[in-house]
């Protein structure tokens, strides 16, 4: 059987590009080898912007594992389990899954860059499950490239960072609200394009893939290890042996979840009421995933059960997480992320200005895998060079925020928010379907180039 040319790439990624914990310890290395090259810090001085930068994505992780674990415990329940299996029925045919998983991703992830992932994997996943011919790590590639837009989106970091008053509005000049990065023409233009560029080529990949490896395929079948999240009602359904004292009473009693669960929801009402779209954030998309789950568990014990069980699928998270947090403290404080920016500044001028602040930006986020750690890293320098080349500042913002963006599609990072939940009880990788996300990674650079280059604000 002769492969497709993208699943020969995707071959190839999966059997030479390391697992996402090695890359992480790789990318480890050489932040503190280029350091020790080419700033004035010392190894012992690198060693300590590492040791301090470790716990810096502490309670980023910690919001991140509670969320997703969870989630998985909110569809650890027979109605939800109908509930998603309803809507992934009525895809039919495996381009159809597809497309579906392309255009949803992109717009809950545009809404919410911490709500897409979620909804998607969950979607991805019981599609998966169900519909007969569909490539699984095709699939989980499509639910993950289709982040690549969130966050140019209502929930972007950057573009709300710049929207808020603080200490980078001096630099900047004022505060840019949405209207001038999120809903501008080039970013909606751009952003447009990406969802329909890439699911064309998820479409063209699926309608003409020939080796199919499907979730059941990748499944576990080994006795006891069987998928925590999504699978048959007979399976998750918790049936707990009942021994008549009042402590087994108590701990099963369903009022006492119940009404928690409803005391959450009544404060959601009047939380959202007050701070409309505004108040979604991890915090609040993390309590709605445990009130949701209090409200349609049998009673506390199985709520506890499902947690226990589906915590385990949150430990990439826990681990790397950190590891990203010392890289991006090193690359800063010792001043390698300002010595590359300003290499890269002068040789630009107004034209190639937002390209190269773009490419050099996709280049850091290598290392630097959040938004925030990047611009904190850059914008001291790019912003007052644009200003003075006579850029726009919210296409120098925007630049920024499409490099970060960019390289996810190569960089395991940001996978980390799907795989919990993609992967569960299977046997699934990261480098299993990172592969698929190069031709994408290759069709979105171009979109952003010409924008960057040629559209307006």
């Amino acid at each position: 059987m002769r492969k497709s040319l993208s699943e020969r790439v995707a071959d190839w990624y999966s059997r030479y590009f390391p697992d996402a914990f090695i890359f992480a310890l790789v990318l480890t290395l050489l932040a503190m080898l280029f350091a020790v090259l080419f700033t004035d810090s010392g190894p012992i001085s690198i060693l300590g912007y590492w040791f301090e930068g470790v716990p810096m994505l502490f309670t980023f992780a910690f919001q991140l594992i509670i969320t997703y674990a969870a989630a998985l415990v909110l569809v650890d329940t027979p109605v939800m389990q109908r509930i998603i299996k309803k809507m992934s029925s009525m895809v039919k045919r495996p381009t159809s899954a597809y497309v579906s998983v392309s255009i949803v991703g992109a717009v809950t992830s545009f809404i919410g860059w911490y709500i897409g992932p979620i909804i998607t994997a969950l979607f991805a996943r019981s599609i998966g499950q169900n519909v007969k011919g569909v490539d699984y790590r095709l699939l989980s590639a499509v639910s993950y490239a289709s982040f690549t837009i969130s966050l140019t989106g209502i929930s972007g970091t950057i573009p709300l960072f710049v929207a808020t008053e603080g200490n980078f509005t001096d630099i900047l000049g004022g505060i840019y609200p949405l209207q001038a990065t999120t809903f501008s023409t080039l970013n909606m233009v751009t952003a447009i394009a990406i969802v329909a560029v890439t699911t064309t080529i998820f479409y063209v990949i699926g309608k003409n893939k020939k080796d199919i490896v499907t979730f059941h395929d990748l499944a576990i079948k080994h006795e006891g290890e069987t998928a925590a999240a999504i699978e048959t009602a007979e399976n998750t359904e918790d049936i707990l042996v009942q021994k008549g004292s009042i402590s087994d009473k108590i701990n099963n009693f369903r009022p006492a979840i119940l009404i928690i669960g409803l005391l959450g929801v009544v404060y959601l009402f009047y939380f959202f009421a007050i701070n409309g779209i505004d108040g979604l954030n991890l915090n609040s998309v993390a309590f709605i995933a445990i009130i949701l789950g209090f409200l349609v568990h049998k009673n506390p014990m199985t709520y506890m059960d499902s947690f226990s069980k589906n915590i385990t699928a949150t430990s990439s998270i826990a681990l790397q997480f950190p590891i990203y947090g010392g890289i991006a403290a090193i690359l800063i404080q010792s001043g390698l992320a300002d010595k590359v920016t300003q290499m890269i500044v002068s040789v630009a001028n107004e034209t190639t200005f937002p390209l190269f602040t773009f490419l050099i930006s996709g280049v850091i986020n290598m290392f630097v895998p959040s938004a925030g750690s990047q611009f904190t890293a850059t914008a001291a320098f790019i912003i007052p060079a644009a200003e003075e080349l006579g850029v726009e500042i919210p296409r120098a913002i925007l630049s920024i925020t499409y490099g970060d963006i960019w390289t996810n599609l190569v960089q395991p990072f940001w996978a980390l928010l799907y795989f919990p939940i993609l992967a569960v009880g299977t046997r699934l990788t990261v480098r299993d379907f990172l592969g698929y996300c190069l031709p994408i990674l290759l069709a979105v650079g171009v979109i952003w180039a010409i924008g960057l280059t040629f559209l307006p604000l």
